[in-house]
């Protein structure tokens, strides 16, 4: 005798299925995107291209993406989540110091990990990209944790910040003058890069916290 299957609601099941296959065929075009980014310059960033890689309609892309200009959006957006993944990781730590150092080394990590990504976001990697308002909001949001952060060090009065979303952008604008120097290719190497990233951090950690001595 055979034993039943479990009763299932089919309407959701397949609901279900259609949606993780789109999020799967979108996040496969996005991900080839940035692949021939990287191989073949914004140049390669057609629809025509993408679909030809993946062997899939142009009229998909397009229902998805509305062409280029959506393709660039959705590339943007997708290193604003993975920003914010990154620095979503750091953990609060007991001392302001030691949550800026790890904060800084996790953007750092970011930027090495995902380098089509950070350009299309930071370094102008498809020419008359402009991000929309929406996706702004999206790279203001992953920083919100270090935000938040810095408000509860200043309201135990160990950082001297009348405004943590000021301080994050101060913290912030070092950060991405040394990756986007290394990634376009302004240092000799990685260690020198590294050193003077350390560097900048300690001088922001110096500036927001009295009596904190620079090492070298």
């Amino acid at each position: 005798m055979e034993t039943p299957l479990p009763k299932r609601n089919e309407k959701q099941t397949h609901w279900q299925a259609r949606e993780q296959s789109h999020e799967l065929l979108r996040r496969n075009v996005v991900e080839t995107a940035s692949r021939l980014l990287v191989e073949e310059g914004p140049e390669a960033l057609t629809v025509r291209h993408i679909a030809q890689e993946l062997e899939c309609s142009t009229k998909i892309i397009y229902t998805m993406f509305h062409g280029k200009e959506g393709l660039a959006e959705a590339l943007y957006l997708e290193g604003c989540e993975r920003l914010g993944h990154f620095i979503g990781r750091v953990p609060r730590q007991s001392t302001p110091e030691v949550y800026i150092h790890e904060a800084a080394q996790a953007y750092w990590a970011f930027a090495l990990a995902n380098p089509s990504y950070y350009k299309v976001m930071f370094c102008g990697a498809i020419p008359n990209f402009h991000p929309s308002t929406v996706s702004i909001l999206n790279m203001e949001t992953a920083f919100e944790i270090v935000v938040a952060n810095l408000q509860a060090y200043k309201e135990q009065g160990l950082i001297q910040a009348d405004d943590p979303v000021f301080v994050t952008k101060t913290f912030w604008a070092p950060l991405h003058g040394v990756a986007s120097l290394y990634l376009l290719g302004h240092f000799s190497d990685t260690e020198i890069a590294k050193e003077i990233l350390e560097r900048s951090i300690q001088a922001l950690i110096v500036s927001l916290i009295p009596g904190t001595l620079l090492t070298s």
